[in-house]
């Protein structure tokens, strides 16, 4: 590199860094809109048939931040942040069970723990049977806790 001085080489570089800083964010693939995630007020649910025995549903997971569950008979809305270090917990249906990929802390379908450093159950609240069959979460006591 000769006829090139070490300062030209540097303000070169800098050149380049303030340039790449301001193009390249502008080349980035922009993110379809996320939806906003409700906290708060009452949620209709849809039918209670929508929500059979033995089952998961994580249809409100984007929208609201909530998994449906049914164990046994009674429909519960559990928000899925482990209770050991707040890391978003995934439902596994092989182990018929949520786990936490952090600290593989293990829940039964209602929250409960079972093994890992997580000690305390996922927050939930029951869903409240309508008149007309629906269900309906509060939020705000879901996310109050």
């Amino acid at each position: 590199m000769e006829g090139v001085t070490r300062r030209e080489v540097l303000v070169a570089a800098g050149t380049a860094v303030v340039v790449s800083c301001a193009v390249l964010p502008g080349c980035q693939i922009e993110e379809k809109d996320k939806p906003v995630l409700t906290t708060s007020g009452t949620v209709n649910i849809g039918p209670a048939a929508d929500y059979p025995a033995g089952r998961v549903s994580q249809k409100y997971l984007e929208s609201h931040g909530i998994i449906i569950a049914n164990d046994s008979g009674t429909r519960v809305a559990i928000r899925p942040k482990c209770t050991h270090l707040g890391v978003t917990v995934k439902w596994d249906e092989s182990i018929r069970g949520f786990e936490c990929p952090a600290h593989y802390s293990k829940f039964n379908m209602l929250g409960v723990p079972l093994t890992g450093p997580a000690k305390k159950s996922l927050p939930l609240v029951a869903c409240k049977q309508e008149a007309d069959g629906t269900l309906t979460v509060d939020l705000t006591k879901l996310y109050g806790l």
